[in-house]
């Protein structure tokens, strides 16, 4: 068992794919810190209508309040669609090369479907379609999280209070807010911070996935492929040595 997971293992590490080791590194840090990043986003729409009620809650008899966030929860929704954009580039490359240096889908299945693999590695194949990929869903990654970070750090939500149909200033519950503890500003909230913060370790290793994918695309494309004829003709010399070989052994033994 340990020998198998050991044996596993190498192959994660050292493998024909250039740059193997490294981009799935890379792509499986992204992926962890992208997922995290989405349900924290989640988690802000969540919490905040949890905020809501519970302030509400604590008013008096016919007084309500509305914490407005509009602006954070569209740029939060913005960082959500293109993380998932990202997720989906990323996760697809991922999987091709577990693909190539596992056959985790036989080639003998994937023929019942009538589908077949290509000589190369698909994954070597596609690397300059991973390449395009993988820059597009950064870049509307980075720029949402650098839109949504900008709004965290110097935005404030606002209080709407009604009082029956009659609005009232927000300095009218801010004694409540205070007890609650609920603050205003975005970047004193944690739930609203935290969504801000935790995106850049996700476009950090994006970054670097790109890079590495770039270089692996560059690395494959200088690499000569050897050809049929090429391969021919080494197998040919390979026979008429060996038969040189054959014929200088049975020589040697006449003589002997």
């Amino acid at each position: 068992m340990y020998a198998t997971t050991r044996k596993i293992a190498g192959r994660l590490v050292h493998n024909d794919l250039p740059l193997g080791g490294l981009r799935l590194a890379l792509m499986l840090l992204t992926l962890v810190f992208s997922i995290v990043a989405g349900a924290l986003c989640v988690k802000l729409w969540t919490q905040h209508n949890t905020v809501q009620k519970h302030l509400n809650a604590n008013l008096p008899s016919g007084v309500s309040a509305v914490l407005e966030y509009q602006d954070v929860k569209i740029t939060s929704i913005l960082v959500f669609i293109t993380n998932n954009l990202l997720t989906f580039a990323v996760s697809h490359i991922f999987l091709a090369m577990l693909q190539d240096i596992y056959n985790i889908v036989p080639p003998s299945m994937l023929r019942r479907f009538g589908l077949t693999l290509p000589e190369q590695p698909l994954s070597n194949i596609t690397l300059p379609h991973q390449v395009i990929g993988m820059l597009v869903t950064t870049a509307l990654f980075v720029a949402a999280s650098a839109l949504h970070t900008a709004f965290v750090f110097s935005r404030s939500s606002t209080v709407t209070v009604h009082q029956g149909s009659a609005e009232l200033p927000g300095s009218a519950v801010q004694s409540v807010l205070d007890r609650l503890g609920i603050a205003l500003p975005y970047r004193d909230t944690q739930y609203i911070r935290v969504s801000a913060e935790l995106p850049w370790p996700a476009v950090l290793f994006a970054v670097l996935a790109n890079v590495a994918t770039l270089v692996a695309w560059y690395q494959y494309r200088h690499t000569p492929v050897p050809s049929p004829v090429d391969s021919i003709t080494s197998d040919s010399v390979a026979v008429e040595k060996l038969s040189e070989d054959g014929k200088r052994t049975v020589g040697l033994r006449e003589t002997v």
